[in-house]
């Protein structure tokens, strides 16, 4: 009989044996649990700033896996302590808990205690099911426990739980609750917070701190006392764990930079992405955006948008694309990546080819109004203060912005053939026209480009002509230089747009412009103040400013200087807080002499003295003419082409008696030069009073008198200008000395 007693008793533990270690390893895990866990996207600053969290496909969001010797001790005996106290001693299944729910049920007659162990909730939460729980499921999940106990090791599968388990509001995962309930995280969690953390799991909806923080806190509690009472919290820290007033700061994912996270969305080939911004200059940007734009509220104006690019690594720092993402009339709209026609800011660009081709800052173009003839009929360029400025220097006229003086240079190095190209070099990928529909007006704007694109360009003229990529991604790989533009001309144009007193004549002496540290800067307005731009640079940043309206209405009176002016210096200053700013090293090829501006030439001590005398850069191969004897008449005064002699005379004369004409006997024909017979002049919307005005002008005339049936006439000093209208117009010219006339005759379209 002892025999066949224990003969039962070894068959039973052996079989006891076959089920608990053998069993086992005929049920598979969970296909989910052999997976990575979810995570969700993760956008971070460049110091690791959270910026934006999004959600998974299931509307969950999750961090990004942390591995066990990221969970702090704390958190791991919170755990334990509140769910799995025999954690690493049992088998994956704990006969001693199923016991005492056993018990404690009986007694109470009714489900008041589990007991699953870590490994079972693991399967659970890795086992998609959509029916009831039925005790052979029970089993197999048991099964898998055992299985999964003594296939992994508990680290991992406590890591595994603390990543996927839901604590409830959409989080998954201890870190996703350590940043969402404190945003902070797990290593900065304290053992009250680590507790409360703990105590969510058990019932994420009931148990929501949320909606009613008092209903966590006796779990909480409960759970501190069972980590002191295990030895896990000694008895100062698990007082002061009970004494702490549990603070919440909700992190919803956060928010920030949200049109640089937007142009981000598309390529993102990472659970985490780390981007260039930094997170505090980015809020100090819409800050300043949004300050300024409320000043301008009465002169409608309703967003702006800025970049901020690291000259040295192309990165961008800051991208705020409107003055707030949730605004009405398209807040949305990114106004840093939209394209907007950028005015004068083109301009440097085309002054820099002028320069690769011998001309140099002391050249003279002279500032008098012209017409060009082109394929629509004719274009007719016009200063921002309507009025004309006469022989200006080319670091004049580019520091004053003057279009007459810009479109003249363009044209002078063979147009938009020449300009294109460059610029789409420099990454203006908006330019998808060809050279003939952009015409000589591509140097004032009238091709649409993006915010960050140009500002990229003027990066590479902080870089003196290396050229490199911009980049929202620090964990792209470094692009290679490459020479665009030339060294030493773009010295000069950086020289010239931090040149106070270049820019004097047209925005004061006292402009916004004008900084406490040596600066590039360039503004650019649209056509009836449609876009308005400030774009500048040091040796350290390139910012770049678009201030208007998404719906295109013009804004009141508002240009670059007084609308996206501001917002630059305020952006550039803060920027040099901490940045001293530096400035260029004069390149070794540049050298300087005395210039008269009057002539553009080199001045000797033979020269007339003259109060309008500079300093000038040059390339030292470049150098222009000494002026001679014969530029100057008797009295001193520079002797100036017989094409200023209707200008002269103008109030626009800035230059007084310090000028003379040159002399000559011919006596040109009488002729009507413009408009010549047959011109077609199509009337623009877009620009200001549809481009209505026709300078008439003649030669051959001592005493012009202007006459037209059709068409009115406004008289400037000594220009004549045709008020147009749609029609035929026929044109009559009498020269009242010699009785003699012409006629001609134009044609006006509207658009």
């Amino acid at each position: 009989m002892r025999r066949r007693w224990k003969a039962s008793l070894i068959t039973l533990l052996l079989l006891t044996a076959v089920g608990g270690w053998g069993v086992p390893w005929l049920v598979p895990l969970p296909d989910e649990l052999l997976k990575p866990p979810p995570s969700s996207t993760l956008y971070l600053s460049r110091d690791g700033t959270p910026l934006r969290h999004l959600l998974n496909e299931d509307g969950t969001r999750s961090a990004p896996p942390v591995q066990y010797a990221q969970i702090p001790p704390t958190l791991v005996h919170a755990v334990l302590a509140a769910e799995d106290k025999r954690f690493f001693s049992h088998g994956g299944i704990d006969p001693l808990a199923i016991a005492r729910a056993a018990r404690d049920n009986a007694q109470a007659k009714r489900v008041v205690s589990g007991a699953s162990t870590i490994h079972q909730q693991l399967i659970k939460n890795t086992t998609p099911r959509s029916g009831k729980r039925t005790l052979g499921i029970k089993i197999i999940e048991a099964l898998q426990a055992r299985r999964l106990a003594m296939s992994w090791s508990r680290e991992d599968v406590l890591t595994a739980y603390l990543n996927r388990i839901s604590f409830g509001n959409l989080m998954t995962g201890a870190a996703t609750a350590a940043s969402g309930y404190f945003h902070k995280p797990l290593s900065d969690l304290t053992p009250a917070e680590c507790a409360l953390l703990a105590a969510l799991p058990q019932s994420p909806s009931r148990l929501n701190p949320f909606r009613n923080l008092e209903a966590v806190l006796p779990r909480q509690r409960r759970i501190l006392d069972h980590m002191h009472t295990l030895g896990w919290l000694d008895a100062e820290p698990h007082r002061v764990a009970l004494s702490q007033t549990i603070v919440l700061q909700r992190f919803s994912g956060g928010f920030e930079a949200p049109h640089a996270v937007e142009m981000l969305r598309g390529a993102a080939d990472a659970t985490t992405i780390r981007t260039t911004l930094d997170a505090t200059l980015q809020q100090q940007v819409e800050t300043i955006i949004a300050q300024r734009l409320e000043s301008l509220k009465g002169r409608h104006v309703s967003h702006g948008a800025v970049v901020v690019i690291e000259n040295a690594t192309g990165a961008v720092l800051a991208l705020a694309g409107s003055r707030d993402f949730f605004a009405n009339e398209g807040g949305q709209i990114n106004g840093a990546w939209a394209p907007h026609s950028p005015g004068s800011a083109m301009k440097p660009f085309t002054y820099l080819i002028a320069f690769e081709r011998g001309a140099t800052p002391a050249s003279i173009v002279a500032d008098l109004p012209i017409e060009f003839a082109t394929s629509s009929g004719t274009y007719r360029p016009e200063n921002f203060s309507l009025r004309s400025f006469g022989p200006m220097t080319y670091r004049n006229a580019l520091g004053n912005s003057l279009n007459i003086s810009a479109v003249r240079v363009l044209d002078s190095i063979g147009g938009a053939e020449t300009l294109l190209p460059r610029l789409r070099e420099l990454g203006l990928t908006t330019l998808n026209e060809d050279a003939t529909h952009y015409g000589l007006g591509l140097t004032i704007g009238n091709a649409s480009v993006r915010l960050i694109e140009l500002a990229n360009a003027y990066a590479c003229l902080a870089r003196l002509g290396r050229y490199k990529p911009w980049t929202l991604r620090s964990d792209a790989p470094a692009a290679e230089e490459r020479r665009l533009l030339s060294e030493n001309e773009s010295w000069l144009i950086a020289d010239i747009l931090s040149d106070n007193q270049a820019r004097e004549m047209a925005f004061g002496r006292y402009s916004v412009l004008r900084l406490p540290f040596k600066c590039a800067v360039k503004t650019g307005t649209s056509s009836t103040f449609r876009d308005n731009w400030t774009l500048g640079y040091t040796r350290e940043f390139t910012v770049g400013v678009w201030v208007g309206n998404f719906d295109n209405t013009p804004m009141q009176d508002v240009s670059g200087i007084t609308g996206a002016g501001p917002i630059f210096r305020d952006v550039m200053l803060h920027l040099h807080e901490k940045h001293a700013a530096t400035w260029f090293d004069r390149p070794a090829a540049i050298t300087h002499a005395r210039i008269d501006p009057r002539t553009g030439k080199r001045l000797t001590p033979q020269t007339p003295p003259s109060r309008l005398s500079r300093e000038e850069f040059f390339i030292a191969e470049k150098m222009p003419p000494v002026a001679q004897a014969g530029d100057y008449d008797a009295r001193g005064r520079a002797i100036l082409p017989r094409e200023y002699a209707a200008w002269i005379p103008t109030s626009a004369n800035w230059l007084g008696d310090l000028i003379t004409l040159a002399e000559t006997d011919a006596k040109p024909r009488l002729r009507i030069t413009n408009p010549i017979p047959g011109t077609v002049v199509i009337l623009d919307p877009n620009i200001r009073n549809k481009g209505n005005r026709l300078l008439l002008q003649a030669t051959g005339a001592n005493q012009p008198r202007w006459s037209c049936a059709t068409l009115e006439f406004q008289t400037e000093g000594a220009h004549t200008f045709a008020i147009l209208k749609p029609g035929r117009h026929e044109i009559e010219l009498q020269d009242e000395t010699s009785g003699l006339s012409v006629k001609s005759f134009v044609i006006v379209q509207e658009e």
